[in-house]
Order: structure tokens, then sequence, then C-alpha cells
């Protein structure tokens, strides 16, 4: 009896060894992980343009399908809308593209499917693609020789016509000026008024040689009045010349990547070299209306009176830009207008969390400058609240 339970006791031993020791499991199917890189998660991209992506498919053996996947909600499944194939090990990028007829919805659910070959297994990469332009058949009808619109949150074109094109952009220009401006240190210092500054051709405020001025209120005349006179004696007050301060307005220029602009005057009037683009005026305002609370001030006025500090001249100053009160999300713009450049227009529009700064360029007659931003408008509010 003594000798089964310790016959028992040694059973029981060995069992509890057993049971400690892993059972070994299968051999692995020798098969390698298939990667996929070179594309994200998630994709946002214009729908006016060209969607395309260039992927690597890690191992890449000859012939290995795969396939660009949408997922239709109306069927629950997977629709396959394109089947491409890797050529070998050493050429594994496939140039993917995503086609404009099923990216007509704001969201789509795609995926890459990568199929099992023999030597490596499947793989799956889930894209979500962003469509955020409206669908369009025809362009809009302007009369402007170059517009752009600019949307700063989604950092893209919405809408453009000869965006990059240089011309003269009259007192547009005024807008670097007010950038330059705005990040010396002289916004509040005074600013005695020089004989050229107050000789300067189409001045409007009509400043006395020898009188003294607040920076700041020169501002508010050039945005809203759009005062050459102001330019002048602004440049003169920061820089010391009119030469000087257009430098500093170049190197601005090249800081803020604007390859389509160069200044030759503070005031835009019509000068040999003096020119930008709609696309460069959309990234000046872009760049200064969320980042300077006194620019944004000073555009959504519509009038401001102030006096010299020396002759106490009075002055009242009113905005040239029409479209004050007439639309509930513009925030404000600048003027432009000489013989050269034709009737020109930027400006800032804030609608549903998004800004979007517009421009245009070249417009014969002042109610096409006017009629085109109504159009522009109606453009941006159709983009904003589509929904799909």
């Amino acid at each position: 009896m003594r000798h089964l339970k310790s016959l028992l006791s040694t059973v029981v031993a060995i069992i509890l060894v057993l049971a400690a020791i892993p059972i070994a499991t299968p051999a692995s199917d020798g098969l390698r992980e298939t990667t996929i890189e070179g594309i994200y998660g998630k994709i946002t991209s214009n729908y006016s343009y060209n969607c395309e992506q260039s992927v690597t498919i890690k191992p890449a053996t000859g012939g290995r399908k795969v396939k660009l996947q949408i997922y239709l909600k109306s069927k629950n499944a997977y629709h396959t809308v394109k089947t491409y194939n890797t050529k070998s090990a050493s050429q594994a990028k496939i140039n993917l593209v995503f086609p404009k007829k099923w990216r007509r919805r704001r969201t789509g659910n795609w995926r890459l499917v990568v199929q099992k070959s023999d030597t490596a297994r499947g793989a799956v990469k889930k894209i979500k693609l962003n469509s955020i332009n409206i669908y369009k058949k025809k362009p809009i009808k302007l009369k402007s020789k170059s517009v752009c619109i600019y949307c700063i949150e989604d950092d893209v074109i919405v809408y453009g016509k000869r965006v990059h094109e240089r011309r003269k952009n009259a007192s547009t220009t005024k807008v670097m000026t007010s950038i330059v401006l705005l990040e010396s240190d002289d916004l509040y210092e005074n600013t005695r008024i020089s004989r050229k500054a107050a000789n300067t051709s189409y001045g409007n405020i009509y400043m006395k040689a020898g009188d003294v001025y607040r920076n700041i209120d020169l501002l508010y005349a050039l945005m809203l009045k759009s005062s050459n006179d102001s330019a002048t004696a602004i440049a003169e007050g920061v820089s010391g010349s009119v030469e000087n301060f257009a430098k500093a307005m170049n190197t601005k220029a090249r800081e803020l990547g604007l390859e389509d602009s160069h200044f030759v005057t503070p005031h835009g009037l019509d000068a040999k070299h003096h020119y930008s683009s709609a696309y460069d005026l959309c990234k000046m305002m872009a760049y200064i209306y969320p980042n300077n609370a006194t620019f944004r001030r000073v555009i959504a006025r519509k009038k401001y009176a102030f006096s010299s500090k020396r002759y106490n001249e009075k002055r009242i100053v009113s905005t040239t830009d029409a479209l004050k009160s007439k639309y509930k999300y513009h925030k404000g713009g600048k003027t432009g207008f000489t013989s050269g450049a034709g009737y020109c227009f930027t400006s800032v529009y804030v609608k549903r969390g998004k800004t979007y700064t517009v421009a245009i360029l070249g417009a014969k007659k002042m109610s096409g400058r006017w009629s085109d931003m109504k159009k522009l408008y109606h453009y941006i509010n159709s983009y904003a609240n589509t929904s799909y």
C-alpha cells in the first residue's frame, strides 16, 4: 500500500512537470509579412485636382495583384475601382489613381488590398479620402483677368483663374505696406510729412508738408481711403525712404515664399517691375489676417476719424470697400485701380469656421469687379455648405 502511494505521488509529480512544459505549436506557414508603405490612413485632396498616391509593396514578387476599393454604403460592400500588378521585387512602387468618378462624395472610405502570394501573406490598408471641393461642370464666367480663392485651413486653392500670372496690382499693394508697418516697431510712432509725401500723386488726405501724423492713423487712411500720400509717409517714417521700404517689402515677400511679386512703391501706382499675382495677394492676406488683430480691426471699419499732431488737421476717412454690410461673412478688403492694372480687389471671407482669402486683378470696369466678387462669394458659400 505504501508502495502504491509512492507510485501515485511520483506519477502526479511527473504530470505536474509535463503540464508546465509548453505544448509545441504547429510550424509557421513560412510566408513573409506584407507591408504597404507611402500612404497614410487619411488623405485630403481638392476635388478639382488629380488625386494620386505612390505606394510601395514589400515583398513584391512579379504579378502580385493590388486592388483599390471604395466602400459603397448602398451595397454594404467594397467595390473594386482598379486592379494593379507589381512588376518585380525591384519595382515595388505602384502609382495609385483615385478617379473623380468615385470622389464626388465629400468623404469616401477606401482600402488597398494586396492579395496573398506564394512567398507573402495578404495585407489590407484602410484609407479615408476627403474631397474638399464641390463638383462643378463649368467654370465661373468672370470679367477679371486673374482670380484666386484660397482656404487657409485647408491650405488649398478653392478656385483659380491664372492665379500665378504676374500683373500690375495697383493699391492692393498696400496690403504688403501694412504688413511691413505692422511688423515694425513704428506703428504708434509719429511721422513728419515730407514734401514728397504731401505731393504724392493721387494723394487724397491732402497732408501738409511739415505736419506730423501717428503711423496708426496713416494705416487707417492707407487701408480705408487708399491714401497714396499716407503710403509714402509710412515708407519714409519706417525705412527712411521709399526705396528702402520697397526693399523691406521684397524681403518680406521672399520670406513668405511669394514668387510672383516684386514691389517698387508702397502705394502701387503703375511702375516698371512692380507686380503681383492673385495667388500672392491671397497668401499675403492669409498671412496677416489671422495673425494680427490690428489689421483685422482696420479692414473691418467703415469710417475712421483722426487729427494731425502739429497743425491739428482733422480728417475722416471712409472705406472704398463696397461690400461692407452687403455680405454677412465678408470681413473687409482692399481695393485697387490704375489704368494699367484695371480694377482689383483682395478680401477675407469667413464661413463655417473656415477663412477664405480672395483676390481679383484686371477687371475692366468697377461694376465688373463687384459682380465678380459676388460670384466668387457665392462659390465659397457652395463650397463651405457642401456635404455629401
